[in-house]
């Protein structure tokens, strides 16, 4: 019998060779020179989507040969590579365990960098994994500007606070920095961890801040899939906590369209790096395979939820802009 990544990997091919695709959940076409993105990087931004997939299927092919050991993947989440796009890469990001797709994107734009390489040592435990060690999978690199981080909930909200404070207030006080003086620092991280106890001090602490008139170049990336691990997350409610919030400018996004996604992360970062205020940006994803490779989906989601959103794989959604935009 196959398995969900087998039936999603299959139904990617047979939809695109019938170009039978999803409509849009937002009713949006935008072109390229509407969202301000050219075509090769949005064909480049799809090279990145599906690094980060076959990236999925690989962990779950090591784990099944007791060759791999982490199993938590970012399918559904390959939107966020537009978010890498949109930022630099001096932008320092604090990443959800999910954002393969945004590392994936960001590192390849870093001279001598192989992130696809260096997360499979991550995957595979390996001691020459070059940011962990082999302790555990880790989004982290040096030189693309990524400390890192593993999947310990909402622990990295509160760095990414101090890491945009720091930046504001060395470029006051005249002080070197690693980045320019109008970096961002950039936080993602799912919609279930935005109800942590730790985000919700990295939320207020930023924003007394910035209500005092300090200054916090912050770009906060909720991604939210509408379920965290088994408990569904209420509908509307990253939207209803986060759109009226003082001095946390909200924007949101369909997480599915390359280019909406696109046009408004650079949105949400020229407010951030402009008016040195935290935004949030709200990105709208879906979650495919489960929680984890463990994890079986149908004990808590029926089998035609899985399959509808299994139908609005990003990856289609990027296939049919490609092909309706020629």
């Amino acid at each position: 019998m196959a398995t969900r990544p087998e039936i999603v990997d299959q139904n990617f091919i047979r939809l695109v060779e019938a170009e039978q695709f999803p409509e849009p959940r937002t009713g949006l076409r935008l072109t390229p020179l509407e969202a301000g993105l050219s075509e090769s990087a949005w064909v480049d931004v799809f090279e990145s989507q599906v690094m980060s997939r076959h990236l999925d299927f690989i962990a779950r092919i090591l784990r099944e040969k007791g060759q791999g050991f982490y199993t938590i993947g970012s399918s559904g989440h390959e939107g966020v590579a537009a978010v890498a796009h949109a930022l630099r890469v001096s932008d320092i990001a604090f990443l959800h365990y999910r954002s393969a797709a945004f590392f994936i994107h960001r590192n390849k734009s870093v001279r001598g960098a192989s992130p696809l390489f260096d997360m499979l040592l991550s995957l595979t435990a390996s001691a020459d994994d070059p940011i962990s060690g082999g302790r555990h999978k880790v989004l982290g690199s040096k030189p693309g500007f990524v400390p890192p981080q593993t999947s310990t909930i909402a622990s990295h909200l509160p760095k990414a606070v101090g890491a945009a404070f720091g930046i504001a207030r060395a470029r006051s006080l005249g002080l070197p920095m690693e980045v320019p003086a109008d970096a961002l620092a950039v936080c993602s991280f799912g919609d279930a961890s935005a109800n942590h106890s730790t985000a919700l001090g990295a939320f207020n602490t930023a924003e007394w801040i910035s209500y005092q008139g300090g200054h916090l170049p912050l770009l906060f990336v909720c991604e939210d899939n509408g379920i965290g691990i088994s408990v569904k997350t209420p509908n509307r409610w990253i939207e209803s906590a986060f759109s009226h919030r003082p001095v946390l400018k909200y924007f949101q996004c369909d997480g599915l369209d390359l280019l909406d996604t696109y046009r408004v992360a650079c949105e949400a970062a020229n407010y951030a790096r402009e008016t040195k205020r935290p935004a949030f940006l709200h990105v709208k994803t879906v979650r495919l395979f489960g929680h984890a490779g463990a994890d079986v989906e149908t004990t808590y989601r029926s089998l035609a939820e899985v399959v509808r959103e299994e139908g609005h794989d990003p990856l289609l959604h990027t296939a049919r802009g490609l092909i309706e935009n020629g």
